[in-house]
């Protein structure tokens, strides 16, 4: 009869572990998913700007763009290293942006 207790107490260990490895991996892959997009962006307007030097409409969208690139990739670094999604997050392969 102990034998049954343990394996309910395995199996809901684990189906817990499992479960918050999934959400960790849903809510860094929201937010690398926000970083790579304003990353592309970045990468856009860099390009633009460059094709326009000089335009300061352009300055004033790229500086815009630098500025959402750098709070997106600090939202991901916060939401990594906080305490219950650093391991499983380190785990599953996330690094910092």
């Amino acid at each position: 009869m102990k034998w049954v207790i343990w394996l309910v107490a395995i199996a809901s260990t684990s189906a817990l572990v499992v479960l918050w490895f999934w959400e960790v991996r849903r809510l860094l892959r929201q937010h690398r998913s926000m970083v790579e997009s304003a990353r592309c962006q970045l990468a856009a307007f860099e390009k633009r700007a460059a094709e326009a030097a000089g335009n300061a409409d352009v300055t004033e969208v790229l500086r815009r763009s630098e500025s959402i690139y750098r709070q997106a990739a600090e939202h991901y670094n916060t939401a990594l290293c906080k305490p219950w999604a650093y391991l499983p997050g380190r785990l599953l392969g996330f690094r910092k942006a």
